[in-house]
């Protein structure tokens, strides 16, 4: 569908797609986050607690160790009809989940259309096109009927939806009565003074952040009760994730910043002095 980034860039700018758009152009052709080796996408802040070391390239490891993390808590099941990755990103998620996982047939959902073929691209060269694909859709509108998915896992792209409680929702409509929601999220806390308001809204403005889903913990698991959804597992992750990430996100050159419009300058900013938690989450339909 889109040839290359530009074309892609120029559709979400028309569309009014910012979410995407800021992913695409950070992460794209010659994204900050980049593996030298793969050229694969960093896609999430990472899970650093048997990370000694911080440094440049251990942002890969600790990619794979948040994917295994949520991966293994969804507990996929060869019996599962239909397992999908919400906010798929670049399809790196799914290819650790059907090399690690007996999985027969995977889903991701991606609002990017650049990454929507960037990750089937992806999957077809790993050789795993037969048991995957990515589609184009909102996190908010599913195009999956109701009761029909079995396995649903998403990492760090709630905060992102707007909003939010909506997308919960939709959860609840399309997984099966027992299906199981496995989760990775930031979550960007009420600001307590007009420091943190500044640095709140630098990430709403440069990450596209929607002001619905700023809130705290208590009302995160609020929310997702109010949506329905039965909490099996809920544990916060800062110290082992937004804590050390920062520690890497400054250690990246200042050339590699100023390539691209200063988005995760200004993002970066807000994470070192606004209150952020994060969370994963294990939860399941009733």
């Amino acid at each position: 569908m889109f040839t290359s980034l530009s074309k892609a860039i120029h559709f979400l700018r028309s569309s009014g797609n910012t979410t995407a758009l800021v992913y695409d152009e950070m992460l794209g052709s010659n994204g900050i986050a980049r593996d030298e080796r793969t050229h694969i996408p960093s896609v999430n802040m990472g899970y650093w607690k048997d990370i000694p070391e911080i440094s440049q390239e251990k942002i890969h490891i600790a990619n794979q160790a948040m994917f295994r993390l949520v991966s293994e808590a969804a507990l996929f099941s060869e019996k599962d009809e239909k397992v999908v990755d919400i906010g798929c990103g670049f399809a790196t998620n799914m290819k650790y989940c059907l090399e690690n996982h007996k999985i027969s047939k995977m889903v991701g959902l991606n609002i990017s259309p650049f990454q929507t073929e960037w990750g089937n691209r992806f999957l077809k060269d790993a050789g795993l096109a037969a048991k995957a694909e990515v589609i184009l859709g909102s996190a908010t509108d599913m195009p999956f009927e109701d009761d029909s998915i079995d396995r649903m896992i998403s990492i760090e792209a709630a905060f992102h939806f707007d909003n939010r409680e909506t997308f919960l929702k939709e959860v609840i409509r399309v997984l099966k009565p027992g299906g199981i929601l496995s989760m990775a999220d930031l979550i960007i806390c009420k600001p307590r003074n007009w420091l943190q308001r500044f640095f709140v809204k630098s990430i709403r403005r440069s990450l596209y952040v929607p002001a619905e889903n700023v809130y705290d913990y208590d009302e995160y698991v609020a929310v997702m009760q109010r949506c329905g959804l039965e909490i099996l597992h809920i544990e916060p992750m800062s110290k082992e994730v937004t804590y050390p990430f920062k520690k890497w996100f400054w250690k990246r050159p200042v050339s590699v910043f100023l390539k691209y419009n200063l988005l995760w300058s200004v993002a970066g900013l807000g994470f070192m002095y606004a209150k952020l938690d994060y969370i994963r989450v294990v939860a399941r339909k009733k």
